[in-house]
């Protein structure tokens, strides 16, 4: 049903369009994946109470104290990814090769019964890859995107003249005002429009009817370097430490676009130098660059417990990374306008950039959540082992601070307000089926982040940059499979990993408009249902000596 209100505009609760970072980015910076070696992720990342593995560094560096011999390894993978949307049922494929995870562990050998080891490492890994591309359209729109521009200009009062950059010789928009980068750009372009009195309106009517589509391209992830300390106390407690130092680095470019039939589009009168609005047919796109970069560190600290040779205990913290970041952004907006033939006139086209064309450039910092495991494996016989991780993600911790160290509460309570704490919980098992193969299997599954409310429309969704659109994620599950061989010193393992992903992308956030004449109407997310999934290749070689 179409929205009855003529000129939206949005109620003081309506979020505007920024260029710093809102909840939606700083939850997106703060995400990891099941990524390891493939003896790892072939037992579905349940490793934190047995150790002797390249990965423990990164998940519970107190198995580093396991080892009794060096290892050197590396571990590359082979990903298919696909996106499907489901309401038109358009599927986006990528094939990606990387490398996951190499590094050293040394192990020296003390002459002394407390402690008959210590070791060191040093290793590389991906936690986080933000690689993801899907895209799709909405066949019937209820509302449009220049709607929801033209209520958050509304509900701040800004006016054609603070937003207008025809003479940016004279006056820049972009930084002798206040006004969101948003705003400037859609008026620029035509995408709202004043009336007589200054009062912005979008394209979409009561008597409009519009299709749209987009597109979300985003690439890049987190790489990290650990370096690890650790060893064991009479072969019953083993212990380690570790810190690491993060390098983040995402892109992510994004299209969003409508055609609308029966708009409310400027309309030029040169012979009596009028404007006014009359109906036609726009079609518009905005195109949007993001490029995130820095970098950070944390701190991880990990014991095992063996009190018994059958049973294994692992418990591990780690801190959350401290992120120092730049962002670097840039939005483009193209139209076309098409007066109807009863009025008359020739049809326009209007394009324009943010920030004149130049890069709009942003530095802050974020603190991730942090991470709590608590593990038990068992040892079957001298064949088999059955191995379960328990992961809580502290979410609320999450912080976004300035470039000056000043904390801002209100993106903290939208965290808050949009996402939730989350378990993981991780089962693997392994069994040796001859001294040198042995076969493996594991599944992981993590729990959906976002709060009901926020999932369900129920909440306003701020955002930063200068994009509205956001994606949520469901639960995400791993179902993974593997062998390994050893021959003496040498080891190859392989693993197939299967992940799983339902998500919601929103091109703006779900809001209450209010016209000039007091009605009020709930204006509705355009929203497309997406299930991505990943079958993964992992291959890991190394030597033990």
């Amino acid at each position: 049903m179409k929205i009855k209100t003529i000129l939206p505009i949005a109620l003081a609760t309506l979020p505007m369009i920024l260029m710093a970072q809102g909840a939606t980015d700083v939850f997106n910076m703060s995400q990891n994946e099941l990524r390891g070696t493939a003896r790892f992720m072939s037992m579905g990342g349940a490793f934190g109470a047995l150790g002797g593995d390249l990965t423990v560094l990164d998940q519970n560096p107190g198995g580093i104290g396991v080892y009794r011999s060096s290892d050197i390894g590396i571990t590359v993978d082979f990903d298919a990814q696909s996106v499907n949307e489901k309401m038109t049922n358009v599927t986006t494929n990528q094939f990606k090769v990387t490398c996951n995870n190499f590094g050293y562990i040394g192990a020296m050998k003390l002459d002394s019964d407390v402690m008959p080891n210590i070791n060191w490492g040093i290793t590389y890994s991906r936690p986080m890859s933000f690689n993801r591309h899907y895209s799709g359209h909405f066949p019937r729109l209820t509302s449009s995107l220049t709607n929801y521009i033209a209520g958050c200009t509304n509900s701040e009062g800004y006016t054609p003249d603070e937003l207008n950059n025809f003479e940016p010789n004279k006056y820049d928009p972009y930084y002798d005002s206040n006004a969101p980068w948003m705003s400037i750009l859609a008026y620029n372009s035509y995408l709202i429009n004043p009336n007589n009195t200054g009062f912005f309106r979008g394209l979409f009517n009561s008597k409009s009817s519009a299709v749209g589509e987009y597109e979300v391209n985003e690439t890049g992830g987190v790489d990290q370097f650990n370096i690890n300390i650790g060893g064991n106390l009479a072969n019953i407690v083993y212990w380690g430490l570790g810190f690491g130092i993060t390098n983040l680095d995402y892109k992510a470019t994004t299209y969003y676009g409508e055609s609308i039939t029966n708009a409310a589009i400027e309309h030029f009168d040169n012979q009596q130098d009028q404007h006014s609005i009359v109906e036609g047919k726009a079609d518009y796109g905005i195109v949007n660059s993001l490029h995130t970069f820095g970098s950070g560190y944390n701190f991880k600290l990990g014991v095992i417990v063996k009190p018994i040779n059958e049973i294994r205990i692992g418990l591990a913290f780690h801190t959350p990374t401290y992120y120092s970041l730049k962002d670097e952004s840039i939005t483009y907006s193209s139209a076309n306008f098409e007066p109807s033939l009863e009025i008359g006139g020739d049809s326009y086209s209007k394009k324009d950039y943010t920030n004149q064309g130049y890069l709009g450039e942003f530095w802050y910092k974020i603190r991730t959540p942090w991470k709590y495991i608590a593990s038990l494996a068992a040892v079957v016989g001298n064949k088999g082992i059955i191995s379960f991780d328990y992961e809580r993600q502290d979410y609320h911790g999450i912080e976004y601070r300035d470039d000056y160290g000043q904390l801002d509460l209100t993106t903290k309570t939208d965290i808050q307000n949009y996402y939730k704490n989350i378990n993981i919980y991780r089962i693997g098992a392994e069994y040796r089926i001859t001294p040198q193969v042995s076969l493996r299997a594991g599944y992981c599954y993590q729990e959906s982040s976002v709060n009901d409310n926020a999932y369900n429309g129920n909440t306003i969704i701020y955002t930063g940059s200068t994009t509205p659109a956001y994606i949520f994620d469901k639960s995400t599950q791993y179902i993974t499979a593997g062998i390994g061989y050893r021959y003496k010193n040498f080891y190859a393992d392989m693993a197939y990993v299967h992940k799983k992903r339902e998500s919601e992308y929103h091109a703006f956030t779900p809001y209450t408009s209010v016209d000039e004449l007091g009605n009020i109407a709930n204006v509705a997310s355009p929203t497309a249902k997406l299930t991505a999934n990943s079958n993964k290749i992992v291959v890991s070689l190394g030597i033990r000596f």
